[in-house]
């Protein structure tokens, strides 16, 4: 699986499910912040993996190979399920693995089984889908599984301006934007980052705007966890926010400038999820078919960002639950 926090939270509850139906087996994975956290896994109901392996080989580039199959050997693996899809035309190292894997008699499960293309549905529920067809019975209707830490503050809302990738943050002067409107409502707003430097300097720079109540600068999975689970509603950029809120069952719009909402949605209720998406992104040559856009670090422009407006948030805020019990219909209309 892709090695991102948020990909942690996504699975703690396929991984929850594979354990209990198959209880003996042990099982092998890349290092994940998430998954290698106690609370998480005591909140899900899952031991953990027994090991790891490097996060580079899930790529299953030719130059890894040998050492993959030195691990396989050693630890007598008979089964190796690929979370990471590309798309047949650029999965070839993928592909070039399993026919070998094959040939040794070491059982593949991959997400090409629902099709040559990925399907527009959320990761999860693709990764589900694999896991069912492989009778293992996956439960997604308990999407809030960390919601015992939740305790809302009314009124305020929480922004988090931060991503690892720049093409995924939304610029300053959208977030202003919308802090004004916020604050015109008389909500409080809070801005958050993690421990990026560009994230951070643009923090700084939205302290000052008339609303925003509170500057946050997350240390830790912990603090992150503690600070949405404090929160009334949330907007973020498409990062670890949006899968740990959904988790928490805090109330989110997630802004999705270079990825497909479609597929890197969490999976939860339309009443405590909301997607805005830029139309650019996904007309872009350089989107993926799996919904992630090929120049993440290669210092491109962002023009996707232009897609996402200040007024269409406001919009999918007013759809979430968390609005039904904060204004009246003439003042959701203002």
């Amino acid at each position: 699986m892709n090695e991102g926090v948020g990909n942690g939270i996504i699975t703690a509850p396929l991984l929850a499910a594979f354990e209990q139906c198959h209880p003996q087996w042990r099982y092998f994975m890349a290092p994940n912040l998430a998954l290698d956290t106690a609370w998480v896994r005591s909140a899900v109901g899952m031991r953990g993996a027994c090991g790891t392996f490097p996060a580079l080989w899930r790529r299953f580039l030719p130059a890894d190979r040998e050492e993959l199959w030195n691990f396989i050997d050693r630890h007598t693996v008979e089964l190796v399920v690929n979370l990471r899809m590309e798309f047949a035309e650029e999965d070839g190292n993928y592909f070039a693995f399993r026919a070998e894997a094959t040939r040794k008699g070491v059982e593949c499960w991959d997400l090409h089984e629902l099709g040559d293309r990925p399907q527009r549905l959320p990761f999860g529920e693709q990764a589900a889908g694999l896991l069912r067809a492989h009778k293992v019975a996956v439960d997604l209707d308990r999407p809030a599984w960390l919601a015992d830490w939740r305790q809302p503050r009314p009124g305020v809302v929480g922004c988090y301006v931060g991503a690892s990738a720049a093409v995924k943050r939304w610029p300053a002067d959208d977030w202003s934007t919308l802090i004004t409107r916020l604050d015109d409502r008389g909500l409080n707003v809070e801005v958050a980052v993690g421990l990026g430097a560009d994230e951070q300097a643009l923090a700084q720079r939205l302290s000052a705007v008339p609303g925003v109540t509170d500057t946050v600068f997350l240390q830790s999975l912990e603090a992150l966890r503690d600070w949405i689970a404090g929160l009334d509603v949330l907007v973020s950029n498409d990062t670890l926010a949006v899968h740990l809120a959904a988790a928490l069952g805090c109330p989110v719009v997630t802004l999705y400038l270079a990825t497909d909402g479609d597929i890197w949605s969490p999976v939860a209720a339309p009443a405590v999820s909301r997607i805005v998406q830029s139309a650019i992104a996904l007309s872009c040559s350089y989107m993926k078919p799996n919904g992630t856009c090929r120049r993440y670090y290669t210092g491109c422009p962002a023009p996707c960002a232009a897609g996402v407006r200040p007024a269409d948030v406001l919009i999918e805020l007013d759809q979430l639950e968390w609005s039904m019990r904060q204004f009246s219909p003439q003042e959701m209309a203002k």
